[in-house]
């Protein structure tokens, strides 16, 4: 390990729409980073910013102290620590922060263990601009003194870290955390689609609903989106519709009924079928409007 007071090297491997700003906060902060990536274009711009590539999943877990993974799904987080963790040094730290299913979170931990590799699930809220600020809400589980050591690296991340308990933990925080974001953003679109077929001006009923008593981040969030008509994905309803499943799942193993969050998961479905998976999720308004038969948008400037 480094010598007292000196950064952890840190390993990012997903460099999408979190992972990417994730490692360029890490960088800002003076951790050395080495990245991997299935695309060499995806690492470029970090190594412009001071970043180390790596030629392969082994050649990271060679160098790192502290390797973060930022994938879309639990296959994706399976295979690539499956064969990190086969190369990884005993005492080597991983931080998952993706949005899987406790389930395989604790399959995980288990095989990290087994190799003396600490492992700390972390999943994030707050998006790339919040990664970018290192603003982040980190949930997290695993061995306490685990999530110790991730602690710096958790800091610079996020400005909230919240430890949930045990291995996987974190994981099942961060899809409750979807289920509200998933159903309250379907429930905005429902409003303002409502609203609108009924006459009502689409900026002034956000107008008064964002300072109503049912004021929410998520109407904050997704209503200029929604009459900006400005869908370029932040999170896509794919992505949505696949915490929703996982949540579905976990619940089904703990005897949980979700009627609202299956009624959630139906509206990302069918943004699916009808091609707009790739959209942000604020688009799950579209198949309510091609229903109706209205369009929830602002009026033009004049």
């Amino acid at each position: 390990m480094d010598a007292p007071g000196l950064r952890m090297r840190v390993g990012m491997i997903g460099l999408g729409r979190m992972g990417r700003p994730m490692a360029e906060r890490l960088l800002d902060v003076e951790f050395p980073v080495t990245v991997w990536a299935r695309r060499e274009a995806s690492a470029v711009p970090l190594v412009a910013r001071g970043a180390r590539a790596a030629a392969s999943i082994e050649a990271l877990a060679a160098e790192a102290e502290c390797v973060l993974t930022c994938l879309p799904r639990p296959v994706d987080v399976t295979r690539v620590l499956t064969s990190l963790l086969r190369a990884a040094r005993p005492e080597t730290l991983v931080i998952e922060t993706s949005t899987i299913d406790p389930g395989t979170s604790r399959r995980l931990a288990a095989v990290a263990a087994a190799r003396q590799v600490a492992y700390v699930d972390a999943p994030v809220s707050g998006g790339p601009a919040g990664a970018a600020a290192g603003t982040l809400t980190v949930m997290a589980g695993g061995a306490p003194a685990a999530v110790a050591r991730a602690r710096p690296v958790l800091e610079a991340l996020g400005a909230d870290v919240h430890y949930l308990g045990l291995a996987g933990s974190g994981h099942l925080a961060k899809l409750c955390h979807q289920i509200i974001t998933g159903s309250a953003c379907a429930a905005v679109a429902e409003a303002l689609v409502l609203g609108v077929k009924g006459g009502l001006d689409p900026e002034q009923l956000v107008a008064a609903l964002s300072t109503a008593s049912e004021h929410s981040r998520t109407l904050e969030q997704q209503a200029p989106a929604i009459l900006a008509r400005a869908f370029e994905a932040q999170f896509t309803a794919d992505l949505a519709g696949k915490d929703l499943d996982l949540a579905l799942e976990a619940a089904a193993a703990l005897t949980v009924r979700l009627p609202l969050a299956a009624a959630a998961r139906h509206c990302y479905e069918e943004m699916r079928r009808l091609g707009l998976g790739e959209l942000d999720q604020a688009a799950v308004v579209i198949p309510a409007e091609r229903v109706a038969g209205v369009t929830v948008r602002a009026k033009p400037a004049p």
